[in-house]
């Protein structure tokens, strides 16, 4: 296409074409809005469902878990049903962890079930005894605080951090004192120092924190530890769990996509119907966009064939008709993605209430400004590629056949 087809006369002609037929211009620019609109609204929704279930979940939890699988051992270290990690075996694992390009972070950690008793309730619970500096590098526990002090609270004698849900259940806030029984019937009386949410009610119905020291104190085991948590910089690259079972005897290791799988085969799930089904709506839009202007060039025979017999090539016709496609498509989807954005906007503002299993107050939306893009993009390219066939066949016509036929 030559540079002589952008000339103010072809541009002026297209938009004679659509001021002309104002009310099929006008659909076709409400399909662009819709597909576009419909498209980031879903992208928007889904994602950020997606990513909120990924930052309550994988975020708050390690991406390898390390623990010690010989009964012998357990026993010989004297905790009640636990599998401890010797200490020359946690030598060699975290010698192997230092290295390993791919860590970011690691802690460890005493775990053990446990009865917590209040003044009028009592429940069991998943005690995570930790070293409250190490553990600040694994979970940012600091911004799901919903009272009192986080890991730095644990370096006070006797103190306990909860989850909502736990606390609710016991009837507990920060500041109460509650009792501790381990298996082996150890007993201790804790203060709550604070009460956190990650979201996930079977995350924090379930999860505490105390001072590992507090821990292997009630069981009997001097710096003993359980487990190994281990933080990814490629959460998706599991291969040091070869490694660490290659080097290090009777232990198991278990990564994020095993303890989750529930929730990563949901999110794929998810994520294929919302692009396909946001996709396919905008396929349709371009769909309306071809039969209007194919009708426009039916309609308009006439008068290309007397643009072609005054000198127009093939290109300034399809010109004329792709800057029609081309000024639809903007404006479309310009259109549908500040429609776009308001809708979620509202959605991102709505109340949600679910229960018991997530703890929400509105729906999650993501506004990446990607999406937005995306749409964009597609909404512009669908319309350009619909417009090109219908302006294709309009520079092929034969002003002779259309001149005979008057």
């Amino acid at each position: 296409m030559s540079i002589q087809v952008f000339n103010r006369t072809n541009i002026f002609i297209a938009l004679q074409y659509l001021s002309v037929r104002k009310r099929q211009s006008f659909l076709a620019m409400i399909g662009v809005l819709l597909g576009v609109t419909t498209f980031i609204v879903m992208v928007n929704f889904m994602t950020g469902v997606n990513d909120f279930l990924d930052d309550a979940v994988f975020n708050g939890s390690p991406d390898i878990i390390i623990s010690a699988t010989s009964e012998k051992e357990s026993k010989n270290r004297g905790f009640v049903g636990l599998a401890g990690i010797s200490e020359e075996k946690r030598n060699r694992i975290d010698s192997i962890l230092k290295v390993d390009q791919n860590v970011e972070s690691y802690a460890h950690q005493i775990a053990s079930p446990a009865i917590l008793i209040s003044n009028s309730k009592q429940f069991p619970g998943s005690i995570q005894g930790v070293f409250p500096i190490q553990e600040r590098t694994m979970v940012d526990l600091e911004r799901r605080l919903l009272k009192g002090k986080g890991f730095q609270s644990l370096s006070k004698k006797n103190t306990i951090l909860l989850g909502v849900s736990l606390a609710n259940r016991l009837q507990v806030s920060t500041g109460d004192t509650l009792k501790m029984i381990v298996p082996n019937g150890n007993t201790i009386q804790l203060k709550v120092s604070g009460i956190f949410s990650f979201g996930i009610t079977t995350i924090d119905n379930i999860r505490t924190y105390v001072s590992a020291d507090i821990l292997q104190d009630l069981l009997v085991q001097e710096k003993g530890i359980t487990n190994v948590h281990v933080k990814l910089k490629n959460r998706d690259n599991v291969r040091l769990k070869i490694a660490l079972t290659s080097a290090v005897d009777a232990i198991d290791t278990e990564d994020w996509k095993e303890n989750n799988k529930t929730i990563v085969i949901g999110n794929k799930v998810r994520d294929i119907l919302t692009w396909s089904v946001s996709f396919a709506l905008l396929l349709v839009a371009g769909f309306g966009i071809y039969n209007i202007l194919n009708i426009t060039v039916i309609q308009k025979r006439k008068d290309i064939a007397v643009l072609k017999t005054i000198g127009y090539s093939s290109n300034d016709i399809v010109f004329i008709f792709l800057v029609q496609s081309i000024i639809i498509g903007v404006l479309g989807s310009i259109m549908g993605g500040v429609l776009g954005y308001i809708l979620s906007y509202l959605i991102s503002t709505t109340p949600l209430d679910t229960s018991d299993f997530i703890i929400v107050e509105t729906y999650p939306i993501n506004f990446k400004i990607s999406y937005y893009i995306l749409g964009f993009s597609f909404g512009v390219l669908t319309t350009v590629f619909a417009g090109y066939f219908p302006s294709r066949k309009a520079s092929r016509v034969d002003p002779v056949h259309i001149i005979r036929g008057l």
